[in-house]
């Protein structure tokens, strides 16, 4: 038996280990949409360090949300695939560990490895102003991502970072963060759609297909076509376990104060 959840907060999405995705190749298909087994995970371990040298940059009261949450989580990984086997084990949402934010930001400053997501678009005029920013999570593979200003008129704000933009991204996605928390456990799928986060699926002929998601499950099985059956993922572990018991600072701080 499937369950969607009314009304479900953010950190309801942590509760279940049987949460579903259905996704299709072809969104305007009449064919019974594909259904994605995935794991949520909210990391519960706070980085002290970490956090000592976000609080230096998150002074300004509209990033309070922000730094709210890595005093009490230290990240997250949203609808990361496990079943079928042929699906790419890529969270399609990460929220980078706080310790990670600032090599993460680096990527897509002046001269990283990512510039070339702000510099070849009309995001410039965004980013490479003299407010100060972050990168904080990456959109499936990337190199599509989220942001947050920590000073200036969006300071608070969450924008999404991507180089060829179905909408304008030069607003926001968020006013708040704890709006973008909102927004995703509102409707998962809705949030990935927008994003274009896919899921991606290996076909038999070893291509990459892109998958994106139209519906989330809070709780059910995962359709095995070949068996005519649902199994849940819990039930899979349970029978690997049975089966196998017995055996064996930085370039981007000098940035910033430049």
């Amino acid at each position: 038996m499937t369950k969607i959840k009314q009304n479900r907060t953010f950190f309801d999405l942590f509760e279940t280990n049987r949460s579903v995705l259905k996704v299709r190749f072809d969104v305007n298909s009449t064919v019974e949409a594909t259904e994605v087994e995935i794991e949520n995970k909210l990391e519960k371990n706070i980085d002290s360090n970490g956090l000592r040298n976000l609080e230096k940059l998150c002074i300004n009261p509209n990033v309070s949300e922000f730094l709210n949450f890595y005093a009490k989580y230290n990240g997250f990984s949203l609808a990361n695939p496990v079943l079928p086997e042929n699906a790419q084990k890529t969270p399609l949402l990460l929220q980078l560990p706080c310790n990670q934010l600032m090599q993460f930001t680096e990527l897509y400053l002046p001269k990283g490895k990512l510039a070339w997501t702000i510099d070849f678009n009309k995001t410039k005029i965004l980013y490479r102003g003299k407010h100060r920013w972050l990168a904080f999570a990456r959109i499936a593979e990337g190199p599509a991502c989220l942001t947050i200003f920590l000073e200036g008129e969006h300071a608070g704000n969450v924008f999404l970072l991507n180089p060829q933009p179905h909408f304008n991204i030069l607003k926001p996605i968020a006013k708040t963060f704890d709006d973008f928390l909102d927004r995703v456990a509102k409707d998962p799928a809705a949030f990935f759609k927008l994003t274009r986060a896919y899921v991606t699926i290996v076909g038999r002929d070893g291509q990459n297909f892109g998958y994106l998601p139209i519906e989330y499950v809070d709780s059910g099985g995962i359709l095995f076509p070949e068996k005519g059956e649902k199994v849940s993922l819990e039930a899979i572990h349970s029978e690997d376990n049975r089966t196998t018991e017995g055996n064996e600072k930085n370039k981007w701080w000098r940035f910033w104060q430049n």
